[in-house]
């Protein structure tokens, strides 16, 4: 039995081994990117979640458009989750002899569970923030509905068979007037308030919302619950799901931290592979003398074993630590950006990292340990007798290991995929390309001097040769990679939200005075739109079937209609192909077009099974009108521009009457001339959308500073893979050293065949790098960060140059000191 104390001696000594401390580092390197990224990943998660609920009022929201069956209700009673009801409905609002249209939100005592409800006491009075909603018996009316009726504070408004007092002026909730396409301007009222209206009644058009608050695995677990059971229109939705520019930023940055995190991790994984080989090729002899004396193979497993797991264990320890460390240095360096109150710390990072560095550990070392314990003791006199060259099978573990590790930390199986994939092409092809590249090398031998030299090492060492190459390619494969997705995706985000971007939405535009205001945005206004006409129908039938619409009351489907949409749309005619649109199939139509064409968007196309040439009827009002599919379209929806899902030939639509929908940027300056448009026009209706734009700021910003971190552990990885590849063919390279020293070869030239050496291979690990990162850089556009492709081919000549001397530096840094030795000592270490 092998004694404790031998085994913590021996693991003394080796801490003071090169390739000990890079597998070390490299182990708390991989734990210390796990736990301090997981954890402030899921810092700047919930801060983005919070942020972006703030714009629903609620971090989950159910919507219906019936009242939920008493079952559901109950259930929803008995959840825990702290809740809020809501129930959405358009009417006529009447005050003396003025009438006019407003969307009314009737709201319990609990609104909002998330952001703020602000409120005037007078149209011209100081903003405040409202402890809640409106008492029972009040309501609370925007500054544009106050004016159409002539109202103060203290009037009495009637909402249906119900008379409330206006209380106070709405200036701004959390889910309250964000619809650019909303038909009036909003009103607040107490749901306790609701049943006296008597506005709902069968038939009515009626939104009903449960907004819920709590934490994400309450309501993960929450929304779980009804898998199966909610009415096919019900439907759960939180900021992530919303087709918003906020939720299409969240996405994106979740994606990416996640994705450079797991580089990261790669990186730190090659390392300690690379550290465990050498660390298990180094200590062969002291195997064989071990049994030579008479030591057992139990001994042995003991103290090797021993020695793999403490250094497991510390590496892991410190890398909880550190990773712990730089969370905390991170949240006091940006705090100012950070919520105030950040979320109460899980165990999850701390095990999510220990199993990482863990599964990374055991699989790279299984192999090297497993030879090791073969070593015969006739090793001792016979060198290299019963050694076994690497197994398939140890590729596989490998592979599979880091499968499972990608896997555990990113959960996300696409991504898991995506990165196997990836991975698993560029050692293919980097074990291919780099074996081609070294046969052709070898037909420069006759170039003689240090070029002979450095070309007969890299020949001779061509197990350690492509292993450096493919450690070096990968790791210069991935820091270029990290670069060119933080620049582009924070490029794409500044592309799509410049400082002029559009903060205002006009609508409900009447056709006289459509001129007005295209005056307006001609003087004042930039990045402004086109007005676009808008009409509101239901679509009734698809190529003559009608449609069935999912969740209405008594439908189940039994009279075999195609699915259609339970709602109406707003629809648009123009000539043109409107910006931030992009044709996917058919084609547009000509100007001269007099028949019945529609452009659909492709996501509802999909959703309703559309294809080019199928026939769709509208009802508007009385009217219905048809008009065939002839091309589906991308739409930006993240563009800040109206968009739409039909767009219509105007031989379609031009004689039915209409209102207009512009988007534009207004300078801050010019806010009286737009308050005198608005006093001119009192009907139009304003939406500012400067909260979601400095929302969005914001979380770029808290993104940058995030990629900043990643950054710097990835170049920290990619070092230690660098020393790690380098340090793995020291000893060979020592006695090569001292051998030519032996036979007379100067210090000029050893050290120029050495530069030579690194050069070529750091030059054919940038070429590869270059271009498998471009490769690489496609498919996570495309496939997973949903960014416009935009590639670097001229880049693979930089990481020819940047590579050559990437690697070359460090790696003659660390072998200089070899060339000061005695050929005496070389030979003799």
């Amino acid at each position: 039995m092998m004694r404790p104390e031998l085994i913590g001696r021996f693991f003394w000594r080796e801490l003071k081994r090169a390739d000990v401390l890079i597998m070390l580092f490299a182990i708390l390197l991989a734990v210390a990117s796990v736990v301090s990224l997981a954890r402030f990943s899921e810092v700047l998660s919930q801060a983005f979640n919070r942020k972006g609920s703030s714009f629903l009022a609620a971090d989950l929201v159910l919507r219906y458009s019936q009242p939920l069956p008493k079952a559901l209700s109950a259930k929803i009673e008995q959840s825990g989750l702290t809740q809020s009801r809501q129930t959405r409905f358009s009417t006529m609002l009447i005050h003396d002899d003025a009438m006019q249209l407003g969307a009314v939100y009737a709201v319990d005592n609990h609104y909002p569970l998330r952001g703020e409800v602000k409120v005037a006491d007078s149209l011209t009075g100081a903003v405040q923030v409202a402890s809640g909603g409106p008492a029972p018996g009040a309501i609370w009316l925007d500054p544009r509905l106050a004016q159409a009726l002539g109202v103060k504070r203290g009037d009495s408004i009637e909402v249906g068979y119900a008379s409330l007092k206006l209380t106070r002026f709405l200036i701004e909730a959390p889910d309250v007037g964000l619809n650019v396409f909303a038909a009036a301007p909003p009103a607040l009222m107490n749901q306790a308030d609701l049943a006296a209206t008597r506005i709902i009644q069968p038939g009515s058009r009626v939104s009903w919302r449960w907004l819920f608050t709590g934490s994400p695995k309450a309501l993960k677990d929450f929304e779980a619950s009804f898998d199966g059971e909610l009415p096919p229109s019900a439907e759960f939705t939180d900021i992530s799901r919303a087709n918003s520019p906020i939720s299409v930023a969240l996405k994106r940055a979740d994606r990416f931290l996640l994705l450079s995190s797991l580089m990261g991790v790669l990186l730190a994984a090659v390392a300690i592979g690379v550290a465990a080989r050498r660390f298990c090729d180094s200590h062969i002899d002291t195997v064989a003398l071990i049994k030579a004396l008479g030591g057992s193979r139990r001994q042995v497993v003991a103290l090797f074993a021993g020695q793999l797991l403490l250094v497991l264990g510390t590496g892991s320890l410190l890398g909880l630590g550190v990773g712990l460390g730089l969370v905390k240095v991170l949240v006091a360096q940006y705090g100012d950006m950070l919520p105030k109150e950040l979320p109460p710390a899980t165990w999850e990072p701390l095990w999510l990292g220990l199993a990482v560095g863990s599964i990374c550990t055991l699989a790279f070392a299984a192999w090297p340990l497993w030879r090791l314990l073969k070593v015969p003791p006739i090793h001792v006199w016979r060198e290299g007798a019963g050694q076994q060259g690497q197994g398939r099978s140890h590729y596989l573990l490998v592979l599979v290991a880091l499968f499972a590790a990608v896997g555990l930390f990113t959960r996300d199986l696409k991504l898991t995929l995506a990165v196997a994939a990836g991975v698993g092409v560029a050692v293919v092809a980097v074990a291919v390309v780099s074996m081609v590249l070294l046969k052709l090398l070898g037909r420069t031998r006759h170039l003689g001097g240090a070029w002979r030299l450095a070309v007969a090492g890299l020949e001779r060492r061509r197990g350690a040769t492509l292993v450096q190459l493919g450690s070096f390619t990968l790791a210069l494969m991935l820091m270029i990679l990290v670069q060119l997705i933080k620049t582009d995706l924070l490029a794409d985000w500044q592309k799509s939200l410049p400082e002029d971007a559009p903060n205002y939405f006009v609508v409900n535009v009447a056709p006289q005075e459509v001129q007005d205001v295209e005056s307006f945005l001609g003087q004042y206004g930039t990045q402004s739109s086109d007005l676009y006409p808008v009409v509101r129908a239901r679509l009734v039938a698809i190529n003559g079937e009608e449609t069935s619409e999912p969740g209405a009351e008594g439908d189940d489907n039994a009279r075999g209609g195609r699915v259609g949409i339970d709602r109406e749309l707003n629809l648009t005619w123009r000539q043109s192909l409107p910006p931030q649109n992009t044709l996917l199939e058919g084609k547009w139509w000509p100007e001269d077009d007099a028949q019945g064409e529609v452009s659909v968007e492709s996501g509802v196309a999909k959703r309703l099974n559309l294809k080019l040439g199928d026939s769709v009827t509208f009802r508007l009002g009385a009217d219905d009108f048809s008009a065939k599919v002839t091309s589906i379209r991308k739409v930006d929806w993240q563009s800040m521009q109206p968009n739409f899902f039909m767009i219509f030939s105007p031989a379609v639509l031009k004689d039915f009457p209409a209102s207009y929908i512009a988007s534009f940027h207004l300078d801050s300056q010019y806010r009286p001339q737009l308050a005198e448009l608005l006093r001119g026009h009192p009907t139009l209706t304003l939406i500012d959308v400067d909260a979601i734009l400095s929302q969005i700021r914001s979380l770029i910003g808290q993104v940058a500073l995030a990629l900043q971190f990643v950054w710097v552990l990835v170049v920290a990885a990619s070092l230690l893979v660098l020393l790690a590849a380098v340090q793995a063919s020291l000893d060979e390279r020592r006695r090569d050293l001292g051998v030519l020293r032996t036979l007379g070869a100067s210090d000029k030239t050893l050290f120029r065949a050495l530069g030579i050496e690194f050069l070529l291979l750091g030059a054919l690990a940038g070429l590869m790098a270059g271009l498998t990162s471009q490769l690489s850089l496609y498919l996570l556009q495309t496939q997973v960060l949903e960014l416009p492709v935009n590639l670097h081919w001229l880049l693979a000549v930089s990481a020819l140059v940047g590579g050559a001397i990437g690697v070359a530096l460090p790696a003659l840094l660390r072998l200089w000191p070899l060339l000061r030795r005695t050929p005496l000592r070389l030979i003799q270490s």
